[in-house]
């Protein structure tokens, strides 16, 4: 292949990778807009207990087995949801563990916001629980992490960190 023919492939590809980053934000946005804010069941007690084979665990087990966060990538000012999905399987069967749920959103390793639940229930099987934040208009361009970290009586301190661009390119959307 010549220097002309390399060339058109890689004017072609710039517009085509541009066009897949403004749909996945699109696409992230959407989805993002169409959750509610709150918790629901995923998966009952029974299945998740079988599925993980609770009864040869110590129990109570926790596992957070994903947190998203999105869009990826937004303007300041806009609405950002986080979604956490976890499982639990109880030392007693309906059991439910409370816990403190700590929230903090960083911005270059420093701490800009946060909050800090004394009585998150966790619930036996695996829940989905969505949240939402706004960030101010006046946020400063950047990344983002979001910490969300909780811990079980007697138990493992569970941390999930997700990261979130601010920034004002033409794509994105955020408000």
């Amino acid at each position: 292949m010549g220097k002309l023919g390399q060339r058109v492939i890689s004017y072609s590809i710039v517009p085509l990778v541009m066009t897949i980053s403004a749909c996945s934000a699109i696409y992230q946005r959407v989805v993002a807009t169409s959750r509610q804010p709150g918790e629901q069941i995923a998966t009952t007690p029974d299945k998740v207990w079988q599925e993980l084979n609770c009864a040869k665990r110590e129990r109570p087990f926790v596992q957070v087995e994903r947190m998203e966060v999105l869009p990826e990538m937004i303007k300041p000012g806009g609405r950002v949801n986080y979604r956490l999905v976890y499982v639990l399987c109880p030392l007693k069967p309906s059991e439910v563990l409370k816990t403190r749920l700590v929230r903090n959103m960083l911005f270059k390793g420093e701490r800009v916001a946060g909050n800090v639940k004394d009585s998150f229930e966790l619930k036996p099987g695996r829940w989905i629980v969505d949240s939402f934040f706004t960030l101010p208009p006046e946020s400063p361009f950047g990344v983002y992490a979001l910490e969300v970290s909780f811990e079980i009586p007697h138990g493992q301190p569970h941390k999930q960190v997700r990261s979130f661009v601010v920034s004002d390119a033409f794509y994105l959307s955020g408000h």
